[in-house]
């Protein structure tokens, strides 16, 4: 077990068998799992049966967003004292065993290169039944880092924050994740203001992790994009258009961004099963990310 780093799993409507697994590969690793709960209404289904020895939880009155709930359960972290590092979850998270241990193992080899930020597992992705490329921009381009076969690490620009080893430190330097975004694109703000404060993130390609995005996938000329409810695409281009006005966000993710989204923006109105609801979320995101709108997203009232 390490004493250097606490799990932080953030939970929604967790099932027990899938949120059990997870605590039961973690907590040989770590020296305490934080599980910031945001609002479930089925507590009284897990909570009590978890290991109260080991999982403190940390109950959120209404559902704040990951970037808040993440916040909290820094904060808790910060009070054990001489914590080094944070390993982050979903509720969902599929971890190996010794996943911990190996990015701790990482973390300390690394630091000679100059202040981490993060280091984070490869991950296969089960939608799109493939492994997420690591993303570096180089030379005003977004690189894809694929394992090179050689089991070893890659510099990134940011990280998917599920299985991610965070270091308190450069939480401290960086500051907390970014809750006006509420839920998408906090991890790729934080590693993007971390590597602009002069923290490096990582990937490891010889730690795997299972990670699932979107329900589903759509698959365009050979192409799968993970689908998603139409709420989420909101937040996608809301807080992308956010990320834009930043000054500390490169130019180059800047003009990537941009492109991306707006090739998706015509894919999802037109070939979407819920195209109309796509469209029209798309559409608000875009609208409130221009107003400079932050937060969580708000049915607009009936007259």
């Amino acid at each position: 077990m390490s004493h250097r780093s606490a799990a932080v799993i953030v939970t929604y409507e967790p099932e027990y068998k899938t949120l059990s697994r997870l605590i039961s590969l973690v907590a040989p690793q770590v020296r305490k799992i934080l599980i910031v709960d945001n609002a479930s209404t089925n507590s009284a289904d897990w909570q009590p049966r978890l290991p109260a020895e080991k999982c403190e939880i940390i109950r959120l009155a209404s559902n704040e967003g990951i970037a808040s709930a993440l916040n909290r359960g820094f904060e808790h972290a910060q009070k054990q004292g001489d914590l080094e590092f944070c390993a982050l979850f979903d509720q969902d998270s599929a971890p190996s065993s010794d996943m911990i241990d190996r990015l701790e193992t990482y973390q300390d080899s690394l630091a000679s290169r100059g202040p981490v930020a993060q280091i984070g597992p490869y991950f296969f992705e089960h939608n799109r039944n493939y492994y997420l490329p690591f993303i570096e921009s180089q030379f005003g381009f977004p690189r894809r880092k694929r394992d090179p076969g050689s089991g070893t690490w890659t510099t990134a620009d940011y990280l998917i924050s599920s299985g991610a080893l965070v270091s308190m430190a450069a939480l401290k330097a960086v500051g907390p994740m970014d809750e006006g975004l509420f839920i998408d694109y906090v991890d790729i703000e934080w590693g993007l203001r971390a590597r602009a404060a002069g923290y490096q993130s990582y990937g490891a390609f010889d730690v795997r992790m299972e990670h699932r995005i979107g329900e589903a996938a759509l698959e365009i000329a050979g192409v799968k994009l993970a689908v998603h409810k139409p709420l989420r695409r909101y937040y996608y281009y809301r807080n992308a258009i956010l990320l834009c006005r930043r000054r500390y966000i490169p130019v180059a993710w800047k003009v990537n961004e941009v492109i991306r989204l707006g090739i998706k923006f015509f894919i999802f109105s037109a070939l979407s099963k819920q195209r109309a609801a796509d469209f029209a979320m798309m559409s608000k995101g875009i609208q409130d990310g221009l107003r400079g709108k932050t937060g969580k997203f708000h049915p607009a009232e009936p007259r």
